[in-house]
């Protein structure tokens, strides 16, 4: 049976909504045609290697192949000459990295050949081979820890110390990129760096049946619950219906989901060090949780999920996250003064680091106003991945078939 929690009229608005998300999102760099995490005045205002090879992924799912190739054409020609991807990329494709961040290489490789492989694109195969060779041996060289078999992680999906150590996020995408790397290319070494990462997750970062959001710099388990524990799921490394899978869903369930005004948040807050943002759940993440669910055919709870996905939109926009007015009230001071410590960390330079802290207390100005007589505020709309994990999830409900951002242009394939 066809869904129906999503009616068909808000459906056709979001998709159309969408697509202007992604054509406002859209430069034409001197690096080729890419997309921003946010629209050019908006949050970030960079080209992110990480949003961006989600994006190329999902618009392979959704059969939009020829944006995902002008996509993959910018990233062969971003690749640093070391081998490495960096974090993010100016306007005109330059690098403009903060902080160093390892997966951003590995979703690189995954997305060329996620595309390579949906499009039968036997000219990219041959472009792509030479730099993903590059980007090989810079893992091995630089971020593989060769005694685990585990990449070592500065930073990650969080963009905090949080993920330091050896995180599953990171280790998944090195190990689905290595094992599409071999589908593709074929060759022992691919095969090699693929099975032997999948197998020190599954032996090292997994206790009491489900995985682990990390190993700490010293290996120890982090196993305190994280929306990233999914990531095996995401990478299609794991049967959804896996035990780990399962064990791991069901912590996000208890610990994750927001039981006052819905929505997952991506880990528990603990202490300052892990509230660098206000708290609050994120539709990019819960997104996520809906295709999970519909994955194992637990139909309801998806249809759950989306429902409350496109209640928290805001005319269609999908913001980064939601977030309550308790939260502003409770944390912002102490917010103010964890970016006033940052920028003053010497992590960056000064006229970077004091463009950053102004941006951030005026964004935190602007969410206390906006959070008079509120009991919800979505904080900066709209976020691509988020639009771009719920096309995605409206794929695997049924939703939708095939999503084109430019749905008049001509298909070459």
């Amino acid at each position: 049976m066809k869904p129906t929690t999503i009616a068909q009229d808000e459906l056709d608005q979001f998709l159309k909504v969408s697509r202007d998300v992604f054509r406002r999102a859209s430069i034409a760099s001197s690096r080729g045609r890419a997309l921003l995490a946010t629209q050019p005045g908006g949050k970030y205002p960079y080209v992110y290697t990480r949003d961006l090879a989600v994006a190329i992924a999902a618009l392979c799912e959704l059969d939009s192949l020829d944006v995902a190739r002008d996509f993959c054409r910018f990233l062969l020609r971003a690749q640093c000459p070391d081998g490495s991807w960096v974090q993010r990329y100016d306007l005109d494709g330059r690098p403009a990295q903060i902080v160093v961040q390892e997966d951003a290489t590995a979703l690189a490789i995954w997305a060329l050949l996620t595309y390579v492989k949906a499009a039968g694109d036997d000219t990219l195969v041959e472009v792509a081979r030479e730099p993903i060779e590059r980007a090989t041996a810079y893992t091995v060289e630089c971020t593989l820890n060769s005694y685990l078999y585990l990449v070592e992680t500065t930073s990650s999906i969080h963009e905090s110390e949080v993920s330091r150590g050896y995180e599953i996020w990171n280790n998944c995408a090195h190990a689905a990129a290595f094992a599409l790397c071999h589908r593709v290319y074929g060759g022992e070494r691919f095969r090699r760096l693929a099975l032997m990462i999948r197998r020190a997750i599954g032996l090292l970062m997994v206790q009491d049946n489900r995985f682990l959001r990390r190993l700490d710099p010293n290996g120890y388990p982090d196993p305190r619950p994280d929306v990233t524990i999914m990531s095996p799921f995401y990478f299609s490394l794991w049967s959804p219906t896996e035990r780990a899978v399962l064990n791991s869903a069901e912590v996000i369930e208890r610990s994750l989901w927001n039981v006052e005004i819905g929505g997952y948040i991506r880990y528990l807050p603990y202490s300052p060090a892990e509230r660098l943002a206000l708290p609050g759940p994120y539709p990019h993440f819960t997104a996520w949780m809906a295709q999970y669910h519909y994955a194992i055919g637990n139909q309801d709870r998806a249809e759950a999920i989306m429902r409350w996905l496109f209640d928290n939109a805001a005319d269609s926009l999908m913001p980064e996250i939601v977030v309550p007015s308790s939260s502003i009230r409770r944390f912002s001071s102490e917010l103010r003064g964890t970016i006033d410590t940052f920028a003053q960390s010497g992590r960056m330079p000064r006229p970077a680091a004091e463009e950053i802290r102004a941006r951030r207390h005026a964004e935190l100005d602007s969410l206390i106003g906006e959070s008079r007589g509120l009991d919800v505020v979505p904080a900066n709309l709209p976020y691509v991945w988020a639009h771009v994990e719920t096309l995605r999830a409206l794929r695997r409900g049924g939703y939708v078939g095939r999503w084109e951002v430019e749905p008049s242009a001509h298909r070459s394939h």
